[in-house]
């Protein structure tokens, strides 16, 4: 049986190198896979991920404030009669760890899938860690995946936000996108920090509307 240990802070900590202790590896050729590389703020190093599906999760949770640290294929654990690579394991501001599966969600209609994944999770409860599935259900919302794409390329080029502060003091609390975008224009304020300002919450929106004119805007206090 494996040792619980191995599957806590050292695969989450960032003060050992993960290549020292890493059991499986993912190369970037794969004959069946399309292996994609996600740079996260989660963790120092960059996410690797198998599908489509696996990349956008990244994303959500690169943006959930309740995620700590999170690390794609982070190992292999050996059951004995069976071996299992987890597709991450993830951190929350709890202190909670879970070792998480992607799948889309007709995957668990099949027998042997479900089956499989049911033996996991007994498996790993009876060692006290906890396991769950995600599903492409929380991806299904594609125009909060698409604002979502359009912070993450902003969100790591540091930008001069001394504006906030003008900018509070003339719209009050909250305004609408538009009005902003105009403001900042006319002040040749580059509209890349207003994303960025987004995208670290110091303004707060609904990321499952549009990004236009109407949407509207709070100034985080």
């Amino acid at each position: 049986m494996f040792e619980k240990t191995h599957l806590t802070n050292s695969y989450l900590n960032d003060n050992r190198a993960i290549d020292d202790y890493l059991i499986h590896r993912i190369y970037r050729y794969d004959k069946v896979k399309a292996i994609t590389s996600f740079p996260s703020n989660k963790h120092s190093k960059a996410q690797l991920c198998e599908s489509t599906l696996e990349k956008e999760i990244c994303l959500i949770k690169d943006f959930d404030s309740r995620v700590v640290k999170r690390l794609t294929q982070p190992f292999t654990i050996d059951f004995g009669d069976f071996r299992y690579t987890p597709d991450a394991i993830t951190r929350e501001i709890d202190g909670q760890e879970y070792i998480e599966e992607v799948k889309p969600a007709y995957e668990l209609d099949k027998p042997r899938v479900i089956n499989r994944l049911r033996e996991v999770e007994r498996r790993l409860l009876r060692e006290g860690i906890k396991f769950r599935i995600i599903t492409d259900e929380l991806t299904s919302d594609r125009l909060y995946i698409a604002n979502l794409w359009q912070l993450y390329r902003h969100r790591s080029y540091p930008h001069d936000l001394s504006w906030m502060q003008e900018a509070r003091s003339i719209f009050g609390a909250s305004c609408l996108l538009g009005n902003l975008q105009e403001w900042l224009h006319a002040q040749n304020i580059d509209i890349a920090s207003l994303y960025y300002s987004i995208a670290h919450q110091m303004i707060l929106c609904d990321l499952h509307t549009p990004f236009d004119n109407r949407m509207e805007l709070s100034f985080n206090a």
